[in-house]
């Protein structure tokens, strides 16, 4: 099942959700808003589909804090280049002795028992880690908790857009829709919901302000806000972020302008950017 991006949900309970929800101009992601909100009173799995530095571990945050899970734990397992130690100590099923009972344990799902196991980037493992990871999470579900299955930790994966579109085409997807028919949600990137630049804009300003106490004062020419409207951003929010922070650094807390951003945004050469001399 794959949700595409209505109006906004009114009260998301974290800060950062609450400040997009209240100031967001794009229409596709108030409508994605209202799609999550709905969809964290439920308990079905989710895919959160997109490019890198969209905010897919965030949205999954927003669905957890809103969902009848929010006092349970928030367990995040990263993906990207675990080694074999990694995945075993966490996936694989480890007998546990007591005075009455064998039973089998999986370290990750316990860990988010009653709660959300996110599984980020979960598309760059190698298929085979992805099978097992879905067999051992049914199977943990049905022999940890089967007395309760409230206990068992709902699942929400992540995945880069590259990655997922080579997916569909592998036996692992199949495999994974049989398992767990998750709900997809496609989170776009940046330069599809560029109406949203400014208030980004706004708020990591004021997070830098709050974070650095010689930066209070720590604002953006109009000058360099037309820029950052303008540029395409392959890093999407990540990569804004990183940005301003850089220009808070180079203008030493003062205003940014262009040539405080970062020298892939300009076409102007370094040593041009400060008179020449």
């Amino acid at each position: 099942m794959i949700v595409s991006p209505s109006l906004s949900p009114s009260h998301l309970k974290k800060p950062l959700a609450g400040q997009l929800e209240k100031n967001s101009n794009s229409v596709l992601m108030q409508d994605i808003f209202n799609k999550v909100l709905r969809l964290s009173r439920r308990e079905t799995h989710v895919i959160i589909i997109g490019e890198i530095g969209t905010g897919k571990k965030w949205l999954a945050r927003i669905i957890h804090e809103n969902s009848q899970r929010a006092s349970g734990p928030f367990h995040s397992f990263y993906c990207v280049d675990i080694d074999e130690s990694e995945y075993r100590d966490a996936f694989w099923e480890q007998l546990q002795f007591d005075e009455e009972h064998i039973t089998l344990k999986y370290d990750a799902i316990e860990k988010a028992s009653g709660g959300i196991l996110y599984l980020d980037q979960f598309s760059e493992l190698p298929d085979s880690y992805m099978v097992n990871i879905i067999d051992s999470y049914t199977k943990g579900c049905n022999q940890l908790f089967r007395y309760n299955m409230e206990a068992c930790p709902r699942l929400i994966i992540s995945m880069n857009q590259d990655s997922y579109n080579n997916l569909l085409t592998a036996p692992v997807w199949d495999n994974l829709l049989h398992q767990l028919d998750p709900v997809a949600i496609m989170l776009p990137p940046l330069r599809e919901r560029k109406e949203d630049i400014p208030m980004f804009i706004d708020l990591f300003l004021q997070e830098i302000r709050e974070k650095y106490s010689e930066w209070k004062s720590v604002n953006m020419s109009a000058q360099a806000m037309y820029e950052c409207f303008n540029y395409d951003w392959p890093g999407n929010i990540r990569q804004l972020k990183n940005a301003l922070l850089q220009g808070a650094v180079l203008s030493y807390g003062s205003t940014i302008e262009s040539h405080h951003l970062p020298f892939s945004m300009s076409w102007k050469l370094p040593y041009e950017m400060e008179g020449n001399s």
